[in-house]
């Protein structure tokens, strides 16, 4: 069983902390007045993984919350809230994202019944070397919630067996 760390990010109220419990029902949540003010944290076995996930704030004033979790992570993933207008703030965490040179899964949360398409959410946030993934889903239903566990064992998965290639390397060169 290989362990994994996730961390959720997004602005507030993107529904980082529905997707945590919709994934992990009963999860941990540390909130104040129905706000997140440190973290939501979880675990679920899927595949060969033991997927520890920790929701993040996304309040601005509790960005040093998320710089901590997000230490040693191994894949984060970004709930962008579809219903709202990009803005300054996933500004920002589409620049912490990259600057944290991590992979990372964009899940583009939609309210029921809304038709979105993947080329949308490129167009907002263009095409970084870290994304591995956009999927279209609702955090609250559990739409595709299934798809976006798979995608992270996947990519897990696409990161252990580049890490393996890159030991064989380091030793057949230091032979």
């Amino acid at each position: 069983m290989k362990l994994a760390k996730i961390v959720i990010v997004g602005k507030d109220e993107a529904g980082k902390s529905t997707l945590v419990q919709n994934i992990i029902p009963g999860a941990l949540n540390i909130e104040r007045k129905g706000r997140t003010i440190a973290l939501d944290y979880g675990n679920k076995l899927h595949g060969d993984y033991k997927l520890h996930l920790f929701g993040t704030p996304g309040q601005s004033r509790f960005r040093i919350v998320r710089d901590i979790v997000a230490r040693g992570m191994n894949l984060a993933i970004w709930v962008l809230d579809y219903s709202r207008h990009f803005d300054e703030r996933d500004e920002e965490i589409l620049k912490f994202l990259t600057g944290s040179n991590v992979p990372f899964i964009v899940f583009a949360n939609i309210k029921p019944g809304v038709q979105k398409e993947r080329r949308q959410v490129t167009r907002l946030i263009g095409e970084p070397p870290q994304l591995r993934k956009i999927i279209i889903g609702s955090a609250k239903s559990g739409f595709r919630v299934t798809e976006l566990l798979d995608g992270i064992v996947t990519v897990l998965a696409s990161l252990d067996d580049h890490k393996r290639k890159e030991e064989v390397i380091t030793r057949e060169s230091e032979s």
